[in-house]
């Protein structure tokens, strides 16, 4: 059963000249939780969940609608540094760092910059590595209302699904247009990875979880295995019946694997 709406504040917060829209809300350390490839699609089913034991700071990334993008941000890499950026200024310390899809190759990237303000990192269906023998699907040349589809094992089943998608999405315009737009721009070529990355990954000092969805039809689970090798320590953990965005098909058994990791 899906967790209902938690109660938030949006809030405009400095990053430099910049100011980073902010859904925030809980009680408990802080989750720096970075949305992925899908965009800003609001306050999640999953947000309210992880808010029972953090304090949820869920951010819309620069260029995906609704925070400006300062004209040096062009790569996952600077949207790394952006929110590295961002910690330092607002002194948040002791941060559970959550990237989901996209959002997860951003959480690797600051950790490889810096964990000193980092408690926890969690990778759910990251990009950014490539894998050797499969393929990340291509989701920047096929329509969106299939790749949103394809990002769910079972997509009539997942309230989340038929709250943000149960109108057929426009391909073109609208809301979400700026964030496939910015994710082209970041991560078209090279196609959803950091040829670099991996040789980066033994830098991560911090205890790191890598979670995926049994069914993820669009990165391939061989990438949580590169990751999981490549970080000391780290530890990966597959959903059941759960597709590429765990955090919208399965919100509370995702929240319920952060809290048992962080709360160790």
């Amino acid at each position: 059963m899906t967790t209902p709406a938690h109660p938030f504040t949006e809030q405009r917060l400095s990053v430099g000249p910049a100011q980073l829209l902010v859904r925030r809300t809980g009680s408990g350390g802080p989750a720096l939780v970075l949305h992925g490839e899908e965009g800003d699609e609001g306050w999640l089913a999953f947000h309210s969940a992880l808010a029972a034991s953090h304090e949820v700071l869920a951010p819309s990334h620069p260029g995906y609608g609704s925070t400006e993008c300062p004209e040096w941000i062009s790569e996952v890499r600077h949207q790394a540094a952006f929110y590295q950026w961002f910690l330092q200024q607002h002194d948040l310390r002791g941060v559970d760092l959550i990237g989901v899809g996209l959002g997860g190759w951003i959480a690797a990237a600051m950790a490889v910059m810096s964990t000193e303000r980092l408690a926890h990192l969690v990778l759910v269906g990251a990009m950014g590595v490539k894998p050797e023998r499969g393929e990340i699907f291509d989701i920047f040349i096929t329509p969106w209302q299939q790749v949103i589809d394809r990002s769910f094992h079972d997509p009539k089943a997942s309230p989340e699904y038929q709250r943000l998608y149960g109108t057929p999405v426009p391909e073109f315009g609208g809301a979400r247009e700026a964030g496939k737009t910015m994710s082209i721009r970041m991560a078209f070529r090279p196609y959803m990875y950091d040829p670099v990355l991996p040789g980066m990954l033994g830098k991560v000092q911090v205890p790191t979880l890598v979670v995926w969805g049994d069914d993820d039809r669009i990165t391939p689970i061989e990438c949580g295995e590169i990751y999981r090798q490549g970080i000391p320590g780290a530890q990966l953990r597959t959903l059941p019946r759960c597709g590429h965005w765990a955090h919208m098909e399965q919100p509370d058994a995702l929240a319920a694997v952060i809290r048992d990791f962080t709360a160790r």
